[in-house]
This record gives C-alpha cells, structure tokens and sequence, in this order.
C-alpha cells in the first residue's frame, strides 16, 4: 500500500529536525546557520519567471488573480549537514535523518548496526532501531520575494554522491524563447548521464529549487548501501522531502506546502539516481512526477538475467563501490563476481539469500506484492501502483539497464494510470572493452533534454499542456537519425501490434555453440524484400524455447541476441545480448532493440559462446578500467589504478580467456517487424524545426 501523506505528516511532526548533507566537490563555504530569504538588487536581464507554483503539485493551472512580487532574492546554495564530530547539529541547523536503520542482519546472522532484515515490514522495525544521518546540497534559484517555486529531488549514479555544485551554462542568445537554448549532446563514453548535470542547471537557471543528496553508504550520508532497497533507501528519500516540506513551512524554502507537507515536486537522476524515483513515487503520494533516466525495472534480472550473470558489468558495479560501506550480502555477491569461470546466479548465490535481497529493490518487487495481494507494509491494505506521471528514458544499447527494462517499468506504470511516455537512444551505460561508443541521446528529432525541460514546467509548473504534443508517447531510436514513433511498444499488446502491421509469423531456429561447433552463429530467418524498407523495432518473443547445457553437468550458458547481415556483415543489433541458464522457456523474449533495415537485409538469431559484455574482467583491461573509473561512469569517484589491480587476480585475464561453454538452443521467436510508415527521420538539429513531426519526414 502507498503511503498516505497524512501518515506521513503524523510521523514528522517528532521528527522534523532535518538537514542535507554535502559530500565531494567544492561548492563554497558552509553556513554555520541555514540562509533565509533575502532581498537583493535588480534582476539578472532575461531570467526566466516561474509559472503557477502555488498549487500543491497537482499540475493544474494558475486561474488566481496575477500576484505582484517583491524584490530579487540572489540565488544560494549550501550544504545542509553542518555537524560536530558527535553529529550534534550546529545552532539554526537541523540535520536530515532517516528513521530507517544503518542497515540490518540477514536471517540467523548477527549485525550490531541493524534490526532482522525479515522485520521490515512491521512498524516496530523503525520505532526500536538506529536512524541514519543522510548528506544534500539545496540551489535555490534567483526569484522574486514572495514567489513559490517547484522543487526537483536530483540523486546520483552508482559510485558517486550528491552534486555540490552546478556546471555553468553558455550564454544562449535566444533565452528569451522557452525551450530553444539546447543543452549539448556532447558525446564519449556515458555521456547521457553526465549530460544530465547540465538539465538540472538549466531547470535551475529557470526557476526550480534543486535539492541533491547522497544515497545511504556513500558521499557523506550513513548507513550501509542496500542498492534501492524500499524499506530503506526509499525511506531515506522520504526523510529528505519531510525536510524540505519542513523549511517551506518554516519559510526557509521559497515553496509552496500545504498542510499536509505536500508541495510541488519532481525526481530526477540518472542509473542509480533513476532507480530511487520509482519506488518512491510509487509509495508517497506528495511526489508529482518523475524522469527516470537509464534505471532497471528488476535488478536481478539486469544483472542477472534468466539465472545468467552480467559478469563484466557485475565486476565493474562492484568496483564502483569498492570502499563503501556495504550490506554483507552485497559483500558476499561482489566477492562471487570476481571468480572467472561462475556464469550462473547459483554459483554467485548457492543460499538464495543475495537474489532475496537484489529482488525487493525495484518497481517488479512492489509489482509482485500487487499480483500476490500482499501489502508493503504489515497492518496495510494490499499494495496498489497508484497513477504517477512518468517520462522514461532508456538507452537501446545500454548493456547493463537494456530498453527491456524501461519497457517493463512503461507496461506497469501504463497499466496503473498517468501519463507515461517512453523515449530511447542511443546511449546508457556503454562497455568500451566491447568497443561500445555513444550516439545521440536524441529520439530521433526529438531532443531528451527538451523533452525534460517541457515534461516538468507541465507538470509542475502549469505550463500549456499543448506542449505536452512534442512529446510521443513511445519513441525508439533506430540510430543516431531515425526513429519509430507510435503510440505503444510493439510486442508489448496483441491488439496494437495488429494496429501497427506487426509481424506475426513464428520462425524456427536451432544452433548448436562451443566446444567444437564454431564460438557464435547467426541464424537468419527473415529476409526483407527488394525494393522494401522495413523497422525492427519492440520486443522479439520467443515460444517452446529450450537451453540444453552440453557440458558435464549440463551448465552451458546461452548468450542470445537479434543479428542482422547486410553487405556481407553480420551485425549484433544494439550490442544486445540476453543470457539462459538451461531449461524450458515456453513463453518468454530477449531484450528490445531498434534497428531502421534496408532492402536485402536478412535478420535472424545470434547465439555466442562468450562476449565482451558477459565476460568477466581481465587484468589486460585494467587499464580500461581504470580510465572509466576514472572519467566516465562516476566522475570525480574513480578509483586509482593501484586499487583496480589489487582487487583483480592475477590468474583472471588467462581463465577468462579459455573459458569453457557449450550449448544447444532452439525454439521459435516472432520479430518485431513492421512496415517503414512509423519510422522517421531527424531532419534537423533536435531543438529545431516543427514540432508537430518531431522535426522528422518520412524515411
């Protein structure tokens, strides 16, 4: 069941002594006491007014008579954790604290930081534990005294912690026209995350407060990391908007709140800072609307998909996190992934305890209370999605986050009500030891970061909803140029794939990998007509497919994915792979991809004994690593060369490299394939052109 707001208020009337934290980077000297609103000089020339943010975030329009502001208040921004070394707060400065404990004992282990893992459910479990100190950094904007702005939540990657500063934006003649001063694409490895840094500035510069904190276990903020577990670091995200409901209320915070500590409010982040928005908006109404950007729908199934383990990605997420501190069972999965030759989630977890704990962190797990009636909490009706206005954004080529998962976060957010719309492209989280590069973050022509920038002045702002038709409800990005927009994911719905013109047709396959068979097989079974332009597009379904391990104990791991031949090239599309442990699968898919086809292309089934995306790492890469510790997945967070070697056994970069697989495959599978009428092409820079089209003509 969600939390009820009034809940809510009840508990954070003892409570509300809040804070946020700064960790990393320089963003100035503290105050020893929270800055209040202050008068200032004239206004900066050009910046931009908010809309309507007198409502309680409800989106709706301003129909009050027009109020006259005061004078400018210059913008400030400041951490919110000044404390002693015994965590006694400063005069004036009240800290954030989260009542959810540091963390707690897996069933029968002793853990003197926390209550029973087993126990969280009960409202005892909160009231009789240890709270949790957590670290933000609040940027209230230049405005008018007397305004009242929307709020964006921000939280961060993997590995990193919150922003304390926000980078400077280039002058843009045309600022005076919404929406028309693009943010870059900019470009190299994981760029659509660190591009996502330059929207909060500019969401910043136009009028949003924006608050920024550390997630438990890293930057600054206590506990231990429970990787977006609800009971603990959803409730920590919940202690950050008491905060803020609490300074409004104070008049610390230039927002509007009503009684009940709602205000208008946005999430916003990236990866890691993706994932925490879903649960949370699921389970506290006072959250308006959220942009989850490259985030997963169930962890276990990214990370571990069909009982096969991501082991290159694994290594990486564990490095990431090398010197936090971390649950023991995400301990004790980090120490499995880094033993070359495990391919399967058994191996990595012989007790089950690790899939227990990775499967309550995610939308699937509070989707899996709904299907089985039970509720979120103890004494609670069963739980029930609420509607929530969503913007999705996925990368099709993303490795370890793929298009499946937003796709599956899409169906059940659609299913519950709200307006949801997904956007992909051609970014996410890349492998360079694949040789993974990054494309657009664009749609097609439809620019992401416009689309973010509209999607919350709607939502939270009053803006015209006629704004909204920018943008679709669903786009796939095919590649840096062309896209499929429509109105549904195909594959998704039986009823809209024959709206689309789908394809239908179930095609056969078998092949037989490893051992003396050959390493990979791409097995084509459709083939596009001469004279005919085709997409692929949506989820490839498979039916009676089977894995047959052909080693001793049959423990062969199938690698899957979507080939295309063309001009004697046999191509893997968007990098995707799907893994299977052996066994009967008689309903099921691999991972959605996009790809605009051509005449004479033959599109079929890949399978591979071993790829750079699965594999585990070796020592030759760690200089690799090292470079994207260093400057790409968590800037400022990378760890130093001398760490990555340590971590990584010598022996790795030879077992990895005659690693032993063999299996049998077969089945059919229906390919998304429909007609060239969705598909479209980018004509001109995103920010540019008409937007009844999406900027985009007919391929």
């Amino acid at each position: 069941m969600m939390i009820n707001r009034n809940t809510l208020r009840g508990a954070l009337a003892p409570l509300v002594a809040l804070t946020l934290v700064a960790c990393g980077g320089d963003s100035g000297s503290d105050p020893v006491t929270e800055p209040s609103v202050q008068a200032s000089a004239n206004p900066k020339p050009g910046s931009a007014q908010p809309g309507n943010n007198s409502g309680a975030g409800n989106g709706s329009g301003d129909t009050s008579p027009e109020v006259e502001f005061g004078p400018v208040v210059p913008a400030v921004a400041y951490a919110t954790d000044t404390r002693t070394e015994n965590r006694d707060p400063f005069p004036n400065v009240q800290p954030i604290i989260s009542d959810a404990p540091p963390s707690c004992a897996p069933e029968g282990r002793p853990l003197a930081s926390g209550p029973s893992c087993d126990d969280v459910k009960a409202a005892s479990y909160y009231q009789d534990s240890p709270t949790t100190w957590l670290d933000a950094q609040v940027f209230v904007p230049e405005h008018r005294e007397g305004e009242k702005l929307p709020v964006i939540l921000h939280s961060h990657g993997w590995g990193g912690s919150k922003l304390t500063s926000l980078p400077e934006q280039p002058y843009c003649e045309e600022h005076l026209k919404p929406y028309n001063c693009p943010v870059n694409e900019g470009g190299g490895l994981l760029s659509m995350f660190g591009q996502l840094d330059d929207v909060l500035a500019d969401l910043h510069n136009s009028g949003y407060i924006v608050v920024s904190f550390s997630q438990r276990g890293f930057g600054d903020s206590e506990g231990q990391v429970m990787v977006m577990n609800p009971y603990h670091e959803t409730r920590d995200a919940q202690a950050v908007i008491d905060w803020i409901a609490q300074r409004a209320s104070d008049g610390r915070l230039p927002v509007a709140v009503d009684e009940t500590g709602d205000f208008p409010l946005g999430l916003f982040g990236g990866s890691y800072g993706g994932g925490f928005q879903l649960t949370l908006a699921a389970l506290d109404e006072r959250v308006d609307t959220i942009v989850p950007v490259g985030t997963w729908h169930a962890l276990e199934q990214a990370i571990m998909p069909n009982g096969a383990v991501k082991g290159g990605w694994g290594n990486l997420l564990c490095l990431l996190s090398t010197g936090k501190s971390r649950s023991p069972l995400l301990d004790e999965a980090c120490t499995g992934m880094f033993f070359p030759f495990i391919r399967t989630r058994d191996a990595v977890d012989p007790t089950g305890e690790i899939l227990k704990f990775m499967s309550q962190n995610g939308l699937h797990y509070l989707k899996s209370l709904e299907v089985a009636q039970q509720p979120f909490r103890e004494g609670d009706a069963p739980f029930q999605l609420r509607p929530i206005d969503t913007l999705l954004i996925q990368g099709n080529r993303d490795v370890l986050f793929p298009l499946q998962e937003a796709i599956n976060n899409y169906h059940y957010l659609k299913i519950a009500g709200g307006d949801v719309r997904l956007l992909s492209n051609q970014s996410g989280h890349m492998n360079p030891l694949a040789n993974q590069v990054d494309g657009t973050t664009s749609c097609g022509g439809v620019d992401m970061f416009k689309a973010i920038r509209i999607w919350f002045d709607v939502k939270l702002r009053g803006a015209d909803e006629s704004l909204l038709e920018q943008i679709p409800g669903v786009c796939i990005t095919l590649d840096n140029e062309k896209a499929l927009i429509a109105d549904e994911v195909p594959g998704l719905k039986f009823e809209a794939d024959q709206a689309m013109g789908l394809d239908q047709t179930w095609r056969s396959f078998h092949m037989d990998i490893g051992a003396l068979r050959g390493a990979q097989e791409c097995q084509t079974i459709y083939d596009v007509p001469a004279g005919e332009r085709k997409v692929l597009a949506g989820i490839p379904r498979l039916r009676d497919f089977k894995v047959n391990g052909d080693l001793v104990g049959g423990l062969g791991v199938a690698y899957m994915g979507v080939c295309v031949v063309r001009d004697g090239q046999t191509l893997l599309v968007d990098d995707m792979l799907t893994g299977f442990i052996p066994g009967d699968y008689p309903n099921h898919e691999l991972v959605a991809v996009g790809e605009a086809l051509r005449p004479g292309d033959k599109v079929g089934v890949m399978a591979f004994k071993s790829q750079e995306n699965m594999n585990f790492m070796s020592t030759a890469t760690v200089g690799q690593v090292t470079e994207l510790l260093l400057n790409g997945f968590s800037p400022g967070s990378g760890l130093p060369g001398s760490t990555v070697q340590g971590l990584l056994d010598p022996l790795q970069g030879l077992l990895s490299s005659v690693i032993v697989n063999a299996y049998t495959v077969s089945g059919e599978i229906q390919l998304p394939v429909l007609g060239s009428e969705l598909l479209s092409q980018r004509t001109a820079d995103p920010y540019y052109g008409i937007p009844e089209n999406f900027n985009q003509q007919p391929w």
